[in-house]
């Protein structure tokens, strides 16, 4: 019986989900792996929850679907963990390395779950923004994933971040910049590996093709009730806050106007609060604001 290695990535729309994995499977083909790659797309809405799949094979791939069992889960934004609907550590066992874009060490992370699992984790944001200064999460998780699970070299991942970037439109300056950023990345994760290394290492076979985790007649209900979106909470799909300084304030309304998703409210006195349980951090009312009185801070600084 071949090997299988089954990767599944969690993050939020807009975070590059899609082509992390594209890269790691990319990079993996590049290796000499049959490999497969999919996404599965919840609401098409940036900060929505998004996964994506990778399964990389010495033979064929006769399996489909959702990775219901998985040997790898990265989890690109650590807010996740505490969402149980999107599902971030299910199937994970004592021999799953999950790999989680955090700033807290893997120890206190890990006692927050009640799971079993290999947890290893890595500032990505902090990668990204620093080099980058953009929160794009899609080449340095790419380094995260392949130093840690050992799958493939550095100069195979390079290739692999290359001819990824380049299908996206980036120029050469940006795969540069990008590159720089996986770069370091690689260099600030221990190499573990996982079981598909072990030579002679098999997995159990599962059935051909897995339907996602929820049927659509569990899901639909809650897409179709009436006023349920005041009861969900968008507050873990921010990067940066938006803080006002009620001083500098001219009480222009732009902000209450402007904000995508009506979480900028006013008080009596026609001052703007901002409700952060339904702040995305889309930092509309950051640009637009004339008197420059909403400044952007990096979430967990305040």
């Amino acid at each position: 019986m071949h090997t299988l290695a089954r990767l599944r990535f969690h993050g939020r729309g807009g975070e590059g989900v899609r082509l992390a994995s594209r890269i790691v499977g990319r990079a993996l083909f590049l290796a000499g792996f049959n490999v497969q790659d999919s996404p599965l797309y919840g609401a098409e809405r940036r900060g929505a929850p998004v996964v994506a799949f990778v399964r990389a094979s010495q033979g064929p791939i006769q399996e489909r679907g959702y990775v219901t069992s998985p040997d790898v889960v990265v989890v690109m934004d650590d807010s996740l963990l505490g969402v149980p609907e999107a599902a971030v550590l299910e199937g994970v066992t004592a021999t799953t390395l999950v790999l989680v874009n955090s700033s807290r060490d893997a120890d206190t992370l890990r006692r927050g779950q009640d799971v079993p699992g290999v947890f290893l984790t890595c500032d990505i944001s902090w990668v990204a923004l620093e080099t980058l200064g953009q929160h794009r999460l899609s080449a340095p998780t790419a380094g995260f994933t392949i130093k840690a699970t050992g799958l493939c070299s550095w100069p195979v991942l390079v290739e692999a971040v290359r001819r990824e970037l380049a299908d996206a439109g980036l120029d050469e300056a940006e795969i540069a910049r990008n590159l720089e950023a996986t770069q370091k990345a690689f260099r600030l994760t221990p190499s573990l590996g996982i079981g598909f290394c072990t030579p002679g290492a098999v997995t159990e076979p599962h059935a051909p093709f897995v339907v996602p985790r929820l049927p659509a007649w569990a899901a639909a209900p809650t897409i179709v009730a009436e006023a349920n979106s005041a009861l969900r909470t968008t507050a873990g799909w921010r990067v940066y806050r938006p803080v006002i300084d009620l001083s500098r304030c001219s009480r222009c309304f732009l902000c209450f106007a402007l904000c995508p998703e009506g979480a900028v409210h006013l008080d009596a006195e026609h001052y703007p609060w901002i409700d952060y349980d339904h702040c995305k951090g889309c930092l509309v009312c950051v640009e637009e604001c004339p008197p420059h009185a909403i400044a952007s801070v990096r979430e967990g600084a305040v």
